[in-house]
């Protein structure tokens, strides 16, 4: 089928310029090369196709009649070639994203919300998964993680400055049950969990002190899959919560979340954009990392 293809597009080049050697000139081969193809093609349509003098080629009928069918397709071909370069010159097509909650909601949708007005032609899909995902496998363009879980065979682009986890509650919560003073204190009161998936265990909070990482005792009452819904929990008084310091920043200052354990704080590397070295970057994929990367003198 190549071979037909190859020497229809030969076919079409020596008719439109009428002359083997002009249509050799064009082509970057030899007039000798052309006149086996054609006589290949004309063996294999058992049709003859050219007319042909010393001195110019003219089309059968038969030939006249497939060069006035095949031309628009062949336009078609070449207009569809020459649209491609949109996506490789401006910022349009899709970017697929995979990306844990936090970072998704905290860090990449509010960067998003400046970004795609200016870029009406881009299509963007966020997907929200606190599991670890094959990019490559499940087709997506960019993925985030922090700094120390990306492979070795990946393009990393920090998004975020380290992050700390911080512990959260409602002050009605702890005018009812007190306030914690050292991470120990936490096995006597009613902690929200948070568990990636079914199948694994509630997620450890970690402290430092003196240098020394600290692994809290707690007690779940209430588990979710979701920081978010963690967060909605500490908000309405239910327990004590250990999230990222991004997500709970506004509930802090308007005071309808207090932290606790401050001088415990833990600090974990922040995000990275990440994908394969192997991926082509497009104009629009080139903007959209442009427009996440984090600059040292600000967030």
């Amino acid at each position: 089928m190549n071979k037909y293809f190859n020497d229809l597009y030969v076919f079409l080049t020596i008719v439109q310029v009428g002359n083997f050697s002009r249509a050799a000139k064009k082509l970057g081969v030899s007039p000798s090369a052309l006149s086996h193809a054609m006589n290949a093609l004309e063996a294999r349509l058992g049709v003859k196709l050219l007319n042909r003098t010393t001195r110019s080629v003219s089309a059968t009928d038969a030939g006249q009649q497939l060069f006035a069918r095949i031309t628009p397709l062949f336009d078609a071909i070449r207009d569809e070639v020459q649209d491609l370069g949109r996506f490789r010159d401006t910022t349009v097509g899709k970017v697929r994203i995979n990306a844990s909650e936090n970072t998704a909601v905290n860090i990449i949708y509010p960067k998003l919300r400046a970004f795609l007005p200016r870029h009406p032609e881009l299509q963007i899909e966020l997907f929200m998964n606190n599991e670890r995902v094959d990019i490559v496998a499940e087709r997506f363009d960019l993925g985030v993680r922090s700094g120390s879980d990306v492979a070795q065979d990946m393009i990393a682009i920090r998004i975020a400055p380290d992050l700390p986890m911080i512990t959260v509650a409602a002050p009605a919560y702890l005018a009812a049950h007190g306030t914690p003073q050292s991470p120990e204190d936490l096995a006597q009161h009613h902690c929200i969990g948070l568990s990636l998936n079914s199948q694994e265990h509630i997620i450890d909070w970690y402290y430092m002190h003196d240098g020394k990482e600290i692994k809290a005792a707690i007690a779940c009452p209430l588990i979710f899959n979701s920081n978010q819904l963690g967060k909605m929990a500490a908000l309405d008084g239910m327990g004590i919560a250990w999230l990222p310091w991004l997500m709970v920043e506004k509930e802090i200052a308007d005071g309808r979340l207090v932290e606790i354990l401050r001088d415990y704080r833990a600090t974990y590397p922040g995000p990275y954009l990440y994908f394969s070295k192997s991926r082509q970057r497009s104009a629009a994929l080139q903007a959209l990392i442009t427009a996440l990367r984090w600059e040292e003198s600000g967030r």
